[in-house]
């Protein structure tokens, strides 16, 4: 396979991305309660998320691990939207971790805003590792989280913690960057 189609689908991940978070209306983010569009959108997200990230020494074919606490719906929808999906060569093994202690087994830890202030300790313990932390958690990514979810305007976006990424080991793509509001926080606790 040449190098062209790559990056096509590529961008095609990019660009089904921000059309998604540009199209989203707030009467569909209220009915997302239970399964609506908004838990679809946010699997969505946390699929590409994957797509546009890189892990240190993840196997050639080992599976990324995508862990979900806290919403056993977006756990559901993102079983969905992986199934038969590959990313570079890799499936995707969605589950629901019960114990902080096997977050370190996760790739990408995708953490409901409910179950944010409860898991601070398990965060913490992580934070150096190269676990790509998601969260709806209104400042989320002002602390130790990589990326929070979030809606303006009626619309899905997301902010990324370069100084968190940095600490994890993780690489993130340019054009993941691009379309995401940044946070320089160096002081990170």
């Amino acid at each position: 396979m040449t190098a062209a189609p790559r990056v096509h689908r590529g961008w095609l991940g990019i660009a089904m991305l921000a059309l998604a978070a540009t199209l989203l209306e707030p009467p569909a983010i209220a009915a997302g309660v239970g399964g609506g569009p908004d838990v679809a959108l946010k699997a969505a997200f946390l699929y590409n998320f994957a797509k546009f990230a890189e892990w240190p020494a993840l196997a050639p074919s080992a599976p990324i691990a995508v862990c979900v606490v806290g919403d056993d719906g977006i756990a559901t929808a993102l079983v969905e939207t992986v199934r038969g999906q590959r990313i570079g060569g890799h499936t995707l093994d969605v589950s629901r971790p019960q114990d902080t202690d096997a977050w370190r087994n996760c790739h990408l830890l995708f953490i409901a805003a409910a179950e944010t202030r409860r898991s601070a300790g398990g965060l913490g313990v992580i934070k150096a590792l190269p676990v790509l932390t998601v969260s709806d958690y209104k400042g989320f990514a002002d602390t130790d989280g990589l990326i929070e979810l979030y809606v303006e305007g009626g619309r899905m976006r997301f902010a990324i913690n370069l100084a968190a990424v940095e600490r994890s080991g993780l690489r993130l793509s340019s054009r993941l960057l691009g379309l995401a509001r940044i946070i320089r926080n160096d002081h990170v606790h």
